[in-house]
């Protein structure tokens, strides 16, 4: 390693989420705000990794996360037992979502097929508001039926030429709009689906017009159980599901459902479940089949998908939860984040006795327009993926540090860490972490060291200590969307519920 003398500013103001800044701190630590001239150990670096990520121009390019939403704005309108129903498709509606952070749409009641007019106004939203659209179209849903021995695959429209000059129109129509980033073909679909949704995906890249968009997939999820991926005859496990997923279909991302949060007080044993075991398998398969992990994960929760009328119960998941939910994807090496719901469907919020809950249930914005709790949690966490994703979507992740009892309790089950899991508790030049329950994320940027420090609790802040070795460092630490340079042979951090911190060294 050499020495190495810099100019450069510091960049933004010292938060208050960075602690013992002076000489000879904690337990030895030597920090100190960085300041023009003063000398530091570059980190040592090795050759970086290939990175799988997409990305897209109107988002703003390839160090731009798509942060999603699954139930765009659509139009609604007139009036429901005394309360308004707005148009979704509406500056006012666009603007807000842009506010919160939101750059793509993956889904909406609205189809090219039947709500061209409503989609056309959307895609030109979308481009004003820097909005990337993947649409739905009813020819596309049309061709992408049960496969059956009564139905034989060289039948379906999407394999003959007719067929593949009506996709060829249909992408040239809508590729006039900046905003159209390609086709949402299925969502959660069954094994019986997915020779079908194949044809789709090798026609839609084969054709000249395909450049810079793509298929948009969400993959049944794990807790799906074996009973449920064949969807009408044998079961088969889930492994045996993502094998024909890859093989048949070949998405170019693993996007999942995940939500952890099944009532007020989801307990630690299902997180342990829903959350950390899934994640971990996740990550697995995007790395066996070299593609990005986007994470789907809840806004708000009640889903109704029943269309009964029904009691709310306390709102969940809370402002730390979902901080968590955020933060832990991103330390995993996700390479994009959506929500769901982004617009409150109005069937979701049926509540008892012929009456609507607005408020409590789940949507960024609820099917009357307002504003929720989770648009303002989402906006917080979108906030720091925004002042982090140029490091994020340039990394790739080589694993994940457990540190603290519960934290390890949780992650760790019965005796075996997953294959994620750096059991040493070192990283490159990170020698070790102390303090309060924590997950650290660690990953290869450019050659470079970078480490995404996750509160483990969703309840109490925590401060968290990061030991180095050798000499100082200068380190970037981006936390609440502020930026801080630092030099020292440690960080310290203190993190609000479910909050994440990014570490980078020079």
């Amino acid at each position: 390693m050499i020495k190495k003398v810099l100019s450069v500013m510091v960049c933004g103001v010292l938060f208050f989420g960075l602690m013992g800044c002076g000489k000879n701190g904690n337990d030895g630590v030597n920090m100190q705000l960085y300041t023009e001239g003063m000398e530091y150990t570059e980190s040592e670096k090795i050759d970086p990794e290939e990175v799988y990520a997409l990305s897209y121009d109107i988002m703003g390019g390839d160090e731009v996360m798509p942060i999603g939403g699954f139930y765009a704005p659509y139009t609604s309108g007139g009036s429901l037992d005394g309360h308004t129903l707005p148009n979704f498709i509406s500056d006012d509606i666009f603007q807000k979502l842009a506010d919160c952070g939101i750059n793509m749409f993956v889904y909406s009641i609205d189809r090219w097929g039947a709500n061209d007019a409503n989609i056309v106004k959307s895609l030109e939203l979308g481009k004003k508001y820097g909005i990337g659209y993947f649409v739905d179209t009813y020819w596309i849903m049309g061709q992408l039926g049960t496969h059956t021995e009564d139905v034989p695959l060289d039948e379906i429209a999407l394999n003959t030429e007719a067929g593949v000059r009506e996709l060829e129109s249909l992408i040239d129509e809508l590729s006039q709009y900046e905003s159209f980033i390609g086709v949402h073909s299925f969502d959660e679909p069954f094994t019986a689906q997915l020779d079908n949704i194949g044809v789709l995906t090798e026609k839609f890249y084969s054709l000249p017009n395909t450049e810079g968009l793509d298929v948009f997939l969400n993959a049944r999820g794990y807790w799906a159980g074996e009973d449920n991926f064949w969807g009408y005859s044998d079961p088969m496990a889930f492994d045996e599901y993502m094998t024909e997923l890859f093989e048949v279909s070949k998405p170019r991302m693993l996007s999942v459902t995940q939500y952890p949060y099944t009532e007020p007080e989801t307990p630690e044993t299902t997180l342990t479940s829903l959350m950390y075991n899934q994640l971990s398998i996740y990550r697995s398969y995007a790395e066996k089949y070299k593609v990005p992990f986007w994470r789907m994960l809840q806004a708000g929760g009640q889903w109704n998908d029943e269309m009964i009328w029904k009691d709310s119960v306390d709102p969940f998941p809370s402002e730390g939860e979902m901080l968590y939910d955020v933060n832990l994807a991103l330390a995993y090496g996700a390479k994009a984040i959506q929500y769901f719901p982004l617009i409150q469907p109005l069937h979701f919020a049926y509540a008892t006795g012929g009456t609507y809950d607005f408020v409590n249930r789940n949507g960024l914005i609820g099917a009357d327009g307002n504003l929720t709790r989770w648009y303002y949690y989402a906006k917080r966490a979108n906030e720091q993926i925004q002042a982090i994703d140029h490091v994020l979507m340039k990394s790739t992740n080589d694993g994940i540090i457990v540190h603290g009892d519960a934290a390890t309790k949780a992650f760790i089950t019965d005796g075996e860490p997953g294959e994620e899991i750096i059991s040493s508790g070192a990283y490159r030049q990170l020698t070790g972490v102390y303090g309060d329950d924590c997950i650290v994320g660690c990953f290869n940027y450019k050659g470079g060291t970078a480490l995404y420090v996750v509160n483990y609790s969703r309840t109490e802040k925590a401060d968290i200590r990061l030991d180095f070795d050798g000499d100082n460092y200068l380190y970037e630490v981006i936390q609440r969307a502020q930026s801080t340079k630092v030099v020292g042979n440690a960080v310290t951090l203190r993190l609000d519920r479910g909050e994440g911190a990014l570490i980078v060294l020079a």
